[in-house]
């Protein structure tokens, strides 16, 4: 050990006076590192790719499905992770109310040795041994500990309301993240279908300015075409990547590499009224049971308010065994019950009663108040839907009148009866007409998963 620390020492002075670099620390404060096989860093798991508790996600290096998503961000994420703690620390609570009903027991022994001298005496010491058994149950205001009992399986409810929920807000999260990396992924392919269209044209444009066909201001702007949809195209990969990282985010995991998904998607029509989607809705979102569930619990804080006005009841038990030397010869046997009238407290059971009063009052309203955001929130979603499914059939016509306009540009031009601005315009509007197709269909799919969300659906 002496030995280390003075190498320790001599490392630090002469870092310190020739300005040695930071790896000269690494051969003493981590040789494990130095000396650990190649083989055996490559094969661990890298900090890129390991989820919850420090576990390692396999397949992301694969295609990826939105189920496969799903179920990682169910198994990761930490929202959903902290709503299964609470489930759990309200499962213990539960537990701990009914406990009070239960009785407890207790064993012990005792040595004690004792010495005593006094003046003109003779010493004299004494040794005892004692031991005991007991059990005992003690319950005092059976009423309210059955009130608690209720409290405490009413908070677990709306704990796992609450875990439903987050695994709602997850399901939403993960589907809107994995369709917009999607739409980003197909962008990519479509400004680089563009960018090899404005190359062929930038070609050819030389070609005919070559052959005197054209003006050089054609091939100058075939060129500045070109070079913005160069840009375009980059900054679509760049949309890719922070796509990717943030449904990575989303499960999870954060990954170091761009996910590669499955295009296969659910395109199918969701086809719904609006009452039904509120009635959906108003029976089946996690929240707004919790919240009804909210009175159920202030409605029992009330009435345990009111109770003190009433007398209380208690009672308990005891039975017990004690001896000298092990031998458990005496036996102690105890029952007791007792009312107490309350007369006076100062007013706090009236101020505790107003109390619990208004805490219904408030959570009336509160629930009052979410019933309303529900239905606009659903109301919401709804539009969205009707207008995204609306614009699917639209946009996917105007990509065939964009490319029938295209085919006629080119043509135009290739006659040279057409300039290289039309033949610009139209080969810009049938690029606008992809990207916008491929909007509507991606925020179509997006807008059903957020309608389901307000419904109280996966």
């Amino acid at each position: 050990m002496m030995m280390k620390i003075l190498k320790i020492c001599t490392v630090f002075c002469t870092a310190c006076a020739f300005g040695a670099p930071n790896n000269a620390w690494a051969e003493i404060i981590t040789p494990q590192a130095r000396t650990q096989p190649q083989e055996e860093q490559a094969q661990q798991p890298s900090p890129a790719r390991r989820g919850a508790g420090g576990k390692h996600v396999a397949g992301l290096d694969e295609k990826l499905t939105l189920e496969r998503c799903i179920e990682i961000a169910l198994e990761n994420n930490p929202s959903i992770i902290s709503a299964r703690l609470a489930v759990a620390t309200a499962d213990v609570n539960v537990s701990l109310s009914k406990s009070r009903f239960l009785p407890t027991a207790t064993a012990g022994a005792q040595q004690g040795y004792d010495v005593t001298k006094v003046p003109g005496s003779s010493r004299t010491d004494h040794g005892t041994t004692t031991s005991y058994i007991e059990a005992s149950l003690s319950i005092s205001g059976i009423t309210d500990l059955a009130r608690d009992v209720k409290v405490s399986k009413l908070a677990l409810e709306q704990a796992k309301l609450s875990l439903e929920k987050t695994e709602q807000s997850i399901y939403k999260d993960i589907k809107s993240k994995f369709y917009a990396l999607l739409s980003a992924q197909r962008a990519v392919a479509i400004r680089t279908q563009a960018r090899d269209l404005y190359k062929d044209q930038y070609e050819r444009t030389k070609a005919y300015y070559d052959n005197g066909l054209r003006p050089k201001v054609d091939v100058t702007t075939a060129e500045v075409n070109l070079n913005n949809e160069e840009l375009s195209l980059i900054r679509a990969k760049n949309l890719v990547a922070t796509s990717s990282a943030q449904l990575a985010n989303a499960m999870g995991v954060p990954a170091g590499h761009t996910l590669t998904l499955d295009e296969n998607i659910d395109e199918s029509e969701f086809v719904i009224t609006l009452d039904e989607a509120v009635k959906t809705a108003y029976a089946r979102r996690p929240d707004v049971l919790s919240s009804q569930t909210g009175l159920k619990i202030s409605r029992i804080k009330l009435s345990q308010a009111k109770a003190a006005f009433w007398p209380t009841f208690s009672f308990s038990a005891s039975f017990g065994k004690s001896g000298d030397e092990f031998y458990l010869d005496n036996e102690n046997t105890k029952l007791l019950a007792a009312v107490e009238l309350p007369l006076f407290n100062a007013f706090q059971t009236y101020n505790g009663v107003k109390q619990a009063k208004l805490s219904l009052q408030d959570a009336v309203n509160s629930d009052r108040s979410l019933m309303n955001d529900v239905f606009l929130e659903v109301q919401s979603a709804y539009i969205k839907l009707q207008e995204a499914g609306e614009s699917v059939p639209i946009a996917k016509l105007n990509v065939q009148k964009a490319k029938e306009n295209l085919d006629l540009a080119q043509g135009r031009y290739n006659e040279g009866i057409g300039d290289i601005i039309e033949l610009k315009d139209a080969e810009v509007s049938y690029t606008d007409a992809e990207l916008s197709y491929l909007t509507a269909r991606y925020d179509y799919a997006t807008a059903v998963a957020e309608l389901k969300q307000a419904m109280g659906m996966k």
